[in-house]
């Protein structure tokens, strides 16, 4: 991967952008969202930092995330392995899916 490629998303997210990580982007992996494996390009549009232990819950234990969409660069929706959603940016992490309350 490219340099430059590398030091824009490290400055676009600043952090890893696993939810609520605060690892520095300059350790983290370049992961890329859609595998290149697939066919996912090596741009900055397909790439984000993730710490490796991130990085491996993501190829390992069923967390995905995609980004929030073309006008919003550096914001990501994650949705974890039993489908709670959260938002992430460099502000940080919003939970999407409010836990139920009690019934009781």
């Amino acid at each position: 991967m490219p340099d430059l490629i590398r030091e824009q998303i490290i400055l676009r997210d600043h952090t890893c952008v696993f939810p609520y990580c605060r690892r520095p982007a300059r350790s983290c992996d370049a992961d890329h969202i859609d595998p290149y494996e697939a066919g996912g390009p090596t741009a900055s549009s397909n790439l984000a930092p993730l710490c490796r232990k991130h990085h491996r819950h993501k190829t390992h234990d069923g967390w995905r995330y995609k980004p929030a969409g073309p006008d919003q660069p550096g914001v990501y929706l994650w949705r974890s392995p039993n489908g709670v959603r959260f938002r992430r940016d460099r502000h940080g992490t919003t939970l999407l899916d409010p836990p139920e309350p009690d019934g009781g």
